[in-house]
């Protein structure tokens, strides 16, 4: 087994190698296509897309609209399209909308690669996924978010989903509540926006104040955060309500030095950009044919957030 590892790891090295000396260099140019690129969320996918495209000798270019909206979406794709890169790479935030384009991407030769959201919902062309198991990350959520607790009976939970719509985010919002279930705990749905910090925390704290048995809050996404600075500014102690979420924002992460966040799930979003260019490259320099990657479900606290924010500030967690 060492050998066999051993024999792989020198092959990559020299395929690295090769393409490092501009052997395999070819003039290809891909496109990331996102639903909202006006988040910090995306800083470290960014990142794993360009130094992926930087190794090989090639060139990628990031698109959405600042603010959320599937229709624009939609319109980058097409215009992605219309402009003939050589493959793209897109977050299939609606089960519906983007399945033409993507088929007509296809239908043109363009390979199309999901990230970040994938469509499971609906037929779709898209080649393969690179991205978080959704239902299960919301499960990991529910289950480490009451782990050691002791919950009251009357205890009410919300649920954040910032953008609703959003596939990734209603499966995790039904992972989470699907644990919520199991011990009993009713629990609502609530959009505070990501894009708004400040709206988002005044909503919270309104919502915070007219739900007295509120003991925990699940975020979607990264608008734990906000609940954690709504708590903070209602002068509400540390873990007084249990808060989790997703996402290493900068926000996200002070709150849980603070005490305020429980826990934050990494999807390691670098390998999302990292991995989509690479495999675009491969299937499209030497017909090796995409495959789902999951980047994982790593849980970041307080026992490894400081070195997880030094990463962060680097762009690679």
């Amino acid at each position: 087994m060492f050998k066999k590892t051993t024999i792989i790891l020198f092959s990559l090295l020299f395929l690295f190698g090769l393409i490092g000396t501009g052997l395999f260099a070819e003039n290809y140019k891909f496109a990331l296509v996102v639903h909202v690129a006006g988040t910090p969320f995306w800083t470290p996918v960014k990142k794993g897309a360009a130094e992926a495209a930087e190794l090989l000798g090639i060139q990628e270019q990031f698109m959405g609209p600042e603010e959320f909206s599937i229709q624009k979406e939609v319109d980058y794709l097409e215009s992605a399209i219309a402009q003939g890169f050589d493959g793209i790479g897109v977050a299939i935030a609606d089960a519906e909308a983007l399945d033409r384009p993507i088929a007509k991407a296809m239908e043109k030769g363009i390979p199309v690669i999901a990230f970040n959201i994938d469509d499971n919902r609906t037929p779709n062309e898209r080649m393969a996924f690179v991205g978080q198991s959704f239902i299960i990350a919301g499960n990991v959520v529910g289950r480490k978010l009451l782990e050691g607790e002791r919950i009251p009976g009357n205890a009410e939970a919300v649920v954040l989903i910032g953008e609703p719509g959003n596939s990734a985010l209603e499966d995790r919002a039904t992972g989470i509540e699907q644990i919520l279930q199991e011990r009993g705990i009713k629990s609502k749905r609530f959009s505070a926006p990501l894009a708004d910090p400040s709206k988002a925390v005044d909503m919270l704290k309104s919502y915070i104040r007219s739900h007295k048995n509120l003991k925990i809050i699940a975020a979607t996404e990264f608008a734990s955060a906000f609940a954690g600075q709504a708590m903070k500014e209602l002068g509400m102690k540390p873990g007084e309500i249990l808060a989790a979420g997703f996402d290493l924002v900068p926000d996200q992460l002070e709150m849980i030095k603070q005490g305020y966040v429980k826990f934050t799930i990494d999807q390691q979003p670098y390998l999302q950009g990292f991995q989509t260019v690479m495999m675009l490259y491969l299937y499209k320099k030497f017909g090796l044919s995409p495959t789902d990657i999951n980047t994982g479900v790593a849980i970041v606290d307080k026992s490894n957030v400081y070195q997880v924010e030094q990463l962060s500030k680097t762009g690679y967690r």
